[in-house]
């Protein structure tokens, strides 16, 4: 009977025992989980160049190397020091060891990365924006640029342009006037009129004499009974 009670007391033990090994084993997880929750970088460096340039329009990202490097980017701040109109965040989230910036305006600017609490702890990124190379469009088609015209009939074609644009500089020439012909004695500005002599297919151009910009639309002039039957793709067209 002795031995058995002995057998009982030593089993609780070992529960007793057990348990408390499981218990401060979770409990230092968690504490150690929240712990390397706030570790707050000791320093942070630039990750590539400190100083780059981009095109108006263009998105980059800026990013930087925590120490130690498991420490919480919720220490971390971006904010832009100078030139707010030549770039802008394209990110919300301004606590993050990188940030998207976008190109607003040429002109130089900078952004800066610091730890949140110790300013001196900083990595200053300065960007120079250009002007893009692309050139801005002046004009621009009206609708579609294919048309489908019957004999006879009259027609006109438009394009659109931008306000700084002189309708007197705006030219319109026909590849083949023997199937289409001018409407008028107006050859210039953004809408001009159109007669269609004979079937066939040409050319007509409007071109900004300035800038040398062309638009090209296609005319196909048909006899609508004869040249085109009840399953062509003419009827798709011709209320163009």
């Amino acid at each position: 009977m002795k031995k058995a009670k002995r057998s009982k007391k030593i089993n609780g033990f070992s529960l007793f025992l057990l348990l408390t090994v499981t218990l401060v084993t979770l409990f230092g997880s968690v504490v150690h989980a929240d712990y390397d929750d706030w570790i707050r970088p000791t320093s942070i460096s630039a990750v590539g160049k400190k100083s780059l340039t981009m095109k108006v329009g263009e998105e980059k990202k800026l990013r930087v190397l925590m120490k130690p490097l498991y420490a919480n980017d919720d220490f971390l701040r971006w904010k832009i020091v100078s030139g707010k109109k030549y770039v802008g965040f394209d990110d919300y989230d301004r606590n993050d060891d990188s940030i998207d910036i976008i190109a607003k305006k040429a002109g130089t600017a900078k952004v800066r990365c610091y730890i949140n609490g110790k300013s001196s702890k900083k990595v200053t990124f300065t960007i120079k924006v250009k002007k893009s190379s692309g050139k801005k469009k002046t004009i621009a088609a009206k609708g579609s640029t294919t048309k489908y015209e019957e004999v006879y009939d009259d027609f006109d074609l438009e394009v659109r342009k931008l306000t700084s644009v002189s309708s007197k500089y705006l030219k319109w020439t026909i590849a083949d006037k023997k199937i289409v012909g001018f409407g008028s004695s107006l050859t210039k500005g953004p809408e001009v009129d159109f007669l269609a002599k004979k079937t066939g297919t040409t050319k007509i151009t409007c071109t900004n004499t300035q800038t040398k910009e062309k638009i090209t639309f296609t005319v196909k002039v048909v006899n609508r009974y004869e040249d085109f039957d009840e399953d062509d793709d003419f009827w798709e067209h011709y209320d163009d």
